[in-house]
């Protein structure tokens, strides 16, 4: 007895075409006829005319920036990214590094920023600026330093009122 060939899956007639598929570890086998234009199509996968929808994944840390070409390696190398673009291709990693190195995902500089010092600077220079205008009798510019030097002093903690 002679072995009937196998039908076509997109019709009944008999398969001429054998591909097989290999994904997630699985090898699948499939069969069409001449006349099914979807599966021998040059301009369609065979994956795509099955409706088959295969994944590629990607090692972490191995995509590359569309911009720059900067891989996730090379940060771990330079501690630098390479672009602004970098933040979004490599943004799993970036976030999760980011998230590690310090406590929120909002920078704020080496170190926090402390007003109540910067008022002291700010009123330091104003009370040299007064004497300064006081002594070459710039009465104008040392009103102004005056008031700029009683708002200062209002802001500290523990002025007077």
């Amino acid at each position: 007895m002679i072995p009937r060939p196998p039908s076509c899956q997109g019709c009944v007639q008999n398969a001429a075409v054998y591909f097989t598929l290999v994904a997630g570890g699985k090898a699948e086998t499939y069969a069409c006829c001449q006349g099914c234009p979807s599966l021998l199509s040059d301009s369609i996968l065979p994956s795509l005319a099955l409706g088959l929808k295969l994944t590629v994944p990607t090692p972490v840390g191995r995509g590359k920036c569309p911009t720059c070409g900067f891989r996730w390696a090379d940060f771990d190398r330079i501690h630098r990214l390479g672009c602004p673009t970098c933040y979004e291709a490599h943004a799993p990693q970036a976030l999760a590094t980011i998230a590690r190195i310090q406590p929120g995902l909002e920078h704020h500089g080496r170190r926090p920023h402390d007003a109540a010092a910067d008022r002291e600077a700010k009123l330091a220079k104003a009370r040299l600026l007064l004497k300064s205008a006081l002594k070459e009798e710039d009465y104008e510019t040392a009103a102004v330093l005056r008031d700029q030097i009683a708002e200062l002093e209002a802001g500290l903690p523990g002025a007077k009122p």
